[in-house]
């Protein structure tokens, strides 16, 4: 009987010297460098405060989610696959934002592998998804025509704009048509015919600029279109 309560004490002693000698598992470290591409930040802001993340495990189950300004610079994450969502909260808003005119949609996704006791840095620039078109006006065009409308139309949105502001559209409406309807100081009106572009991507600004186009008749107004990405 004693030889078998002693064989018991020391396998049991020995499971517990085996428990106590495993290493305690520390969680693996994301550190994040995430900003909105072609947006100028400061170079020492490594989250752009217009971003949210949410992070997804290997069975597309949501396993963290940060609001836009919390989301800190280190995660800590268990070890495995994860699916790093980078975006701003306006995914199904940004068409109404600015009284119509809307706002650029920024969103990213990329897969993390992360390993036990391990540092991973991400970094990530998210880019738009929609797109922008400006109009640029020349110098003294509001002596010359008392007033002006510019219409821009993409899919089922007509949007006005005036000199130096933005719109925003979705590319998969298949590009946008503009007309200008303009009256000078004379009280003669110039109608320019819609015309459609659809030549566009994502991330992109098209910015409308005219110039007074003398030579072909007075007073009329030619347009070029320029992509400006910045």
């Amino acid at each position: 009987m004693k030889r078998i309560l002693y064989i018991l004490l020391g396998i049991f002693s020995l499971t517990a010297c085996q428990q106590h000698e495993l290493p305690e598992q520390e969680g693996c470290v994301l550190e994040l460098d995430i900003v909105c591409a072609h947006v100028p930040v400061v170079a020492t802001r490594a989250i752009d405060a217009d971003l949210a993340v949410t992070i997804l495990d290997d069975r597309g189950q949501e396993y963290l989610s940060y609001s836009t300004g919390e989301v800190p610079n280190k995660i800590v994450l268990r070890p495995g696959l994860f699916n790093v969502r980078v975006y701003t909260d306006n995914q199904s808003t940004w068409h109404m934002a600015n009284e119509g005119k809307g706002e650029g949609c920024y969103y990213a996704s990329q897969l993390v592998q992360m390993e036990a006791d391990h540092t991973t840095r991400l970094t990530m620039d998210v880019p738009m998804t929609n797109y922008a078109v400006g109009v640029d006006l020349p110098d003294l065009f509001d002596e010359l025509f008392t007033t002006y409308q510019l219409m821009l139309k993409s899919g089922n949105r007509e949007v006005v704009i005036r000199d130096g502001e933005r719109t925003y559209f979705n590319v998969a409406d298949g590009g946008f048509s503009y007309t200008l309807n303009a009256t000078n100081v004379d009280g003669s009106s110039y109608n320019h015919p819609p015309v459609q572009f659809t030549n566009i991507g994502n991330g992109k600004c098209y910015l409308l600029k005219y110039d007074y186009g003398f030579s072909t008749e007075p007073n009329a107004i030619s347009i070029e279109i320029i992509n400006d990405s910045k």
